[in-house]
């Protein structure tokens, strides 16, 4: 693996990381937390999401949202979604610069 993709898959697992402790954090009680902040329920979501990504066929190169196929099929990709919805909003105050990184990443690939 490169060095440009081993910082992209980086990037996007502590993004990854970061919504599912905010998700986590706002919907379920602190005594099912481990250490890293989520659930068992939902560090599998994440764990789930990232290996999906890093087989995606296209790259991942954008936003899953963008993408011609999605990865993520029925349950799966209904609870990512619940999770996204929930937490994508609360990063913006908790996680300024990854929201930046993001849109800025979101614009670029838009712009292809």
């Amino acid at each position: 693996m490169d060095e440009p993709t081993r910082n992209k898959d980086a990037k996007d697992r502590a993004t990854m990381e970061a919504i599912g402790c905010i998700y986590c954090r706002g919907n379920h009680d602190s005594a099912i937390r481990g250490a890293d902040g989520m659930c068992p329920e939902c560090r599998n979501a994440i764990e789930a999401t990232l290996e999906r990504a890093a087989a995606c066929p296209y790259g991942h190169e954008s936003n899953c949202e963008d993408c011609r196929t999605h990865c993520q099929r029925g349950e799966a990709q209904q609870e990512i979604k619940r999770i996204m919805r929930y937490a994508a909003p609360r990063m913006v105050v908790r996680h300024p610069l990854m929201t930046a990184t993001y849109l800025k990443r979101k614009l670029r690939s838009k712009a292809r």
